[in-house]
């Protein structure tokens, strides 16, 4: 698969070609050179062409090097979280859950830490910011993160 810097230089070469191109289209030429005037047009309309494709790789390249790292950094931070009942939180001493929680839907679903909030119509239940998907608050509460004196 070729890399962003090789995408980048195809499409420095093909804006290249698509000038001289032009420049040779916009030369005064004879009427016997129509013909060569109609091919130089659809050189340059296949350039457009192949131009737009390069363009749709590097927005597809860089798609996929922003997924890769979403899930480096979701597998990194598979071993630091830890279900209880409805929710995922940080994992504290000897694996029990800490601090905030996080979603479920979320994480199982896209891997992303998205901190659940209360409903603010009702206390009652919990609410992902994201992706919507509502809790028994009960079954989702903050876990008090101990202090550590010696710090």
């Amino acid at each position: 698969m070729p890399d962003l810097a090789a995408v980048a230089t195809a499409l420095s070469s093909l804006k290249t070609a698509t000038d001289i191109a032009k420049f040779l289209r916009e030369t005064d030429l004879s009427l016997e050179r129509a013909e060569l005037k109609l091919k130089l047009a659809d050189l340059i309309g296949a350039l457009a062409d192949t131009k737009i494709e390069l363009v749709e790789v590097q927005e597809a390249l860089v798609d996929k090097d922003r997924r890769i790292k979403e899930l480096e950094a979701a597998f990194e931070s598979k071993d630091t979280l830890v279900r209880e009942y409805d929710a995922f939180y940080a994992v504290g001493e000897g694996g029990k859950p800490i601090g905030v929680a996080y979603c479920l839907r979320c994480w199982e679903g896209e891997h992303k830490k998205r901190q659940l909030v209360e409903d603010h119509k009702d206390f009652r239940i919990r609410v992902c910011a994201a992706c919507g998907h509502r809790y028994d608050n009960n079954r989702t509460q903050d876990h008090p993160v101990p202090t550590n004196s010696a710090q």
